[in-house]
């Protein structure tokens, strides 16, 4: 429905004549870039040009950054490099974290600031830097969603029932129906997000590693779940979704279900619940937690993931920026929202 290839967003050059002595105007992002250069010194070292020359976001393709992909009862992927080293630490060196620990407290071990639902908090951050507006207005664009759409077309498809995926393809793929949230987020260690679906009007979520150096770890980035068995996924689903006693199996991607969460770091108040949910969901994929690497999933009934933080070093922060893609609101999700209570 997209046509042959993705619609392309590249600038023409323009081609610019000389007339006698008049000088050609220098490109304005060269010139301040080769003036970053020389402030450094005459041979600068690696570190300090990569620092300072990055000042143009690459606008990544997730189609081009995957290297893990499992298409199972729900689709969940890693890139081992979603951004390139200095682009992922110039992102590290611009994160809100003074806004966010103002948020977080002894009661409180997760904060967040997000386009959804902090607009204006969220505006004066990227404000700040023009790499993070840069960032901002890429996740947001049409090529990035159509892209989306494509890399994980037959996914998104299986979301609905056999016959509305054939006869609404077109309606369901078209890329105007959706929109991108960015989130800054930061989790203090101990802390613990429970096993969740996540929200049912979710299509795509795509988790961005920001961990500093010396803080990376072949776990902790995102871990995926998967049921031991038929009557174990009925009995998580029917335990905690607020419909599920009635709730046809074949609708159970319309809901958002979760388990209790925690937002301190005493999780002993949601322990019961983790065994529960663990006797009959075991963990088929952890995401390593390093700078630039990304995890990500496609929502539906079986997009059970969670966060679990207590053997994370008590000196040490969790940094990741959340891109997630979202069904546009409409009248008719509005009243399947209130009939499922999601």
């Amino acid at each position: 429905m997209f046509g042959d290839s993705l619609p392309s967003f590249s600038r023409c050059s323009r081609t610019r004549r000389r007339f006698g002595g008049v000088r050609e105007r220098p490109n304005r992002r060269a010139w301040k870039a080769r003036e970053a250069q020389a402030s450094v010194g005459s041979n600068p070292t690696p570190s300090a040009t990569s620092t300072l020359l990055v000042t143009v976001f690459s606008s990544p393709l997730i189609s081009q950054k995957v290297t893990l992909r499992v298409d199972d009862k729900f689709t969940y992927f890693f890139c081992n490099e979603f951004l390139p080293p200095a682009e992922a630490e110039a992102l590290l060196k611009v994160f809100p974290d003074d806004l966010l620990r103002l948020q977080i407290s002894e009661e409180k071990c997760h904060a967040s600031i997000s386009n959804r639902s902090d607009h204006e908090l969220f505006e004066a951050v990227v404000s700040r830097s023009d790499f993070l507006r840069q960032i901002y207005d890429w996740f947001r664009s049409e090529k990035f969603i159509v892209d989306v759409l494509l890399t994980f077309r037959k996914p998104i498809l299986r979301r609905y029932p056999y016959i509305l995926r054939h006869i609404l393809k077109k309606w369901i793929l078209n890329p105007s129906r959706y929109y991108g949230e960015i989130q800054f987020s930061m989790r203090n260690p101990l802390h613990v997000l429970s096993p969740h679906t996540d929200n049912a009007d979710k299509v795509l979520s795509l988790v961005l590693y920001l961990p500093e150096s010396g803080t990376e770890a072949e776990y902790g980035g995102t871990a995926f779940y998967l049921p031991r068995s038929r009557s174990g996924e009925n009995a998580v689903f029917r335990r905690y979704s607020q419909r599920g006693a009635w709730l046809h199996p074949r609708l159970r991607a319309l809901a958002s279900t979760k388990l209790p969460m925690s937002e301190s770091s005493d999780s002993s108040e949601v322990t019961h619940h983790l065994h529960f949910f663990d006797s009959h969901y075991g963990r088929v994929f952890d995401a390593p937690y390093r700078l630039g690497a990304a995890g990500g999933f496609i929502k539906n009934q079986f997009s059970w993931h969670d966060l679990r933080l207590d053997s994370m070093p008590r000196t040490h922060t969790r940094r990741s920026l959340l891109v997630n893609v979202f069904i546009r609101p409409s009248k008719v999700r509005a009243l399947a929202n209130v009939l499922l209570r999601r």
